[in-house]
């Protein structure tokens, strides 16, 4: 790489460090954040020129939904778990309504950089689970892992225990809930790469569609399965525009000087159907692909 590419780099990232300085600092007028939000967007636009290249050359290339699906998630989750500074973070676009309410003091976008963190942490983490899984399955003895491989694969059974605990549990905050959430589904995601490598090497004639449709039918019947443990489940943040409508709802009952009922805020927060609904898609998935099996090797009675 010459200089000049170099330089364009160095005052590429020096830029990234501002705009993200701007959506976490904030200022008193909504302008800056537009131009912060603008040169995330283009610089992540710009990154996934080399991203795709790479993804060419990995197992991952053939995959391409499940990349998509996988980046989707991570930048939905990393962006729930971005911090609120102040004020509730106001981010422009959909939120419009918000500026009819109350206008912030101070304009913040905190989730943006975590939406575009976790979109590339979705995307290279499926690409780096597609080469190790790859690399084991054509090994000789795929069986035979080290001992720093038992011991990493032990610590991440471990957290993915207490994770769904957390969900089961619950928390004082929804927080942990996030935290807990985007672990699971890091989990799943190296557990269904290798599911998806190993229905693979099983079968070459394998009927996808059946093998979705009936991984999609088991996360919906364990998603409803799941129990309620006291108050409703919580898996999402409070969507915003009902924030809005809370907001106004309390400014005209104080305006007709009415006193504006009590909102019943959860005393604890749980999630118990994202474990149970991403383990129902495991078990759709392999008992069609068990089901398909024995259709396959049984005899036809017609022949």
């Amino acid at each position: 790489m010459g200089s000049v590419p170099r330089v364009v780099v160095a005052i590429a990232i020096l830029l990234l460090i501002v705009a993200v300085r701007t959506d976490f600092v904030g200022y008193d007028s909504y302008t800056p954040l537009v131009f912060a939000q603008f040169y995330l967007v283009l610089f992540g636009v710009l990154v996934m020129f080399p991203t795709l290249v790479r993804t060419g050359r990995s197992a991952a290339g053939d995959h391409l939904i499940l990349l998509i699906v996988a980046a989707s998630v991570g930048a939905v989750l990393f962006s729930a778990a971005a911090p609120r500074i102040g004020e509730p973070s106001y981010c422009g676009g959909n939120y419009l309504l918000y500026d009819v309410v109350r206008v912030p003091t101070v304009y913040r976008c905190t989730p943006a950089p975590f939406f575009v963190g976790g979109w590339f942490a979705g995307w290279w983490m499926t690409i780096w689970a597609m080469d190790w899984w790859q690399a084991k399955l054509d090994a000789d003895s795929p069986s035979d892992a080290s001992t720093i491989e038992r011991l990493v694969a032990v610590i991440m059974v471990l957290l993915l225990v207490i994770a769904v605990r957390k969900l089961f549990v619950g928390s004082d905050s929804f927080k942990p809930l996030v935290f807990a959430e985007i672990y699971i589904c890091m989990f799943t995601l190296f557990i269904a790469v290798a599911t998806l490598l190993r229905t693979e090497q099983m079968t070459t004639d394998v009927d996808w569609y059946v093998l979705f449709a009936a991984a999609l039918v088991g996360a919906v019947l364990f998603w409803n399965a799941a129990p309620q443990i006291g108050e409703p489940n919580h898996c999402f943040p409070l969507p915003r525009s009902w924030r809005v409508l809370r907001l106004m709802m309390d400014d005209i009952s104080r305006s007709v000087g009415v006193t504006p009922p009590a909102v019943g805020r959860a005393r604890v927060f749980r999630c118990t159907p994202v474990p149970l609904g991403l383990a129902g898609g495991f078990a759709g998935w392999w008992i069609a692909l068990w089901w398909s099996g024995k259709r396959t090797s049984s005899p036809n009675p017609g022949s």
